[in-house]
């Protein structure tokens, strides 16, 4: 396969201004862009999924040897309520439909600190004790970490999982984050990058017809989202893309 970069606007897509590649092998000749409508994207994560023949799907099964008979899993995260990022959210669902696991009834979200399954004590690794859970809280209550904003903006991918951009350009969530650091780990797997997850493929598709379906979601701008309270939520250990309850909120003080 050979690979040319490019800029600039494709003929009949208006206002978007993207970078994308030529993907060339023996039978086809496609044009895919990186990002459409906007210039900023994580390269790195475009690029590893560009590289992959297949994206990873998600069985619809009880994944036991993940949770050892614990019901729930605990994450600190920003819940979404904005109805312009909702939009855009729904949007994006419902133009890679066809690649996505059904049923997905997990809110808009962007994950800040994966904490693990919620215990009174700590019997495996990936627990979240009881008493881990106040340190966050009340760690997070004395720092008093003010409200801050994120940039949303458009569709990239993971092997496994469709997403749209999360740019922390005020450094809001990496202060949050080393808050967090200080009383507990973070057991995400590979390094944190913030993303709005649009759901789970449920199969193992073709990452240039994936890429080339992307391509086609245009929109005009990057979304401000102003940040002023974070939640710790759960949700079920068995049920995949089950919604997410909310434990506690903090509210980020002026």
């Amino acid at each position: 396969m050979r690979m040319e970069i490019s800029s600039g606007c494709e003929h009949g897509i208006r206002n978007c201004q993207a970078s994308y590649l030529h993907l060339t092998d023996d039978d086809n000749d496609y044009k895919v862009y990186a990002v459409v409508g906007l210039k900023e994207r994580n390269e790195n994560v475009w690029g590893e999924f560009l590289s992959l023949r297949r994206t990873l799907h998600t069985e619809k099964r009880d994944y036991a040897e993940w949770h050892r008979g614990r019901n729930e899993y605990a994450v600190w995260m920003i819940c979404i309520q904005s109805q312009s990022v909702q939009s855009r959210f729904d949007a994006a669902r419902v133009h890679l439909a066809e690649f996505l696991l059904e049923p997905y009834r997990r809110q808009a979200h962007v994950t800040l600190f994966v904490c693990g399954f919620p215990a009174e004590i700590k019997r495996f690794r990936d627990d979240y004790t009881v008493e881990e859970s106040e340190r966050c809280i009340r760690a997070l209550k004395k720092a008093k970490p003010a409200p801050f904003e994120i940039k949303i903006g458009g569709i990239n991918s993971f092997a496994a999982a469709p997403f749209l951009e999360v740019f922390d350009i005020s450094g809001g969530i990496g202060r949050i984050r080393n808050l967090l650091s200080g009383t507990c780990s973070d057991i995400g797997n590979g390094e944190y990058m913030p993303h709005l997850t649009l759901g789970l493929y449920s199969g193992r598709f073709d990452t240039k017809v994936v890429a080339k379906k992307m391509s086609s979601f245009c929109h005009d701008s990057l979304i401000t989202y102003f940040v002023d309270q974070i939640s710790l939520t759960t949700y079920s250990a068995r049920r995949i893309a089950g919604p997410l309850a909310v434990k506690h909120v903090i509210d980020l003080e002026q």
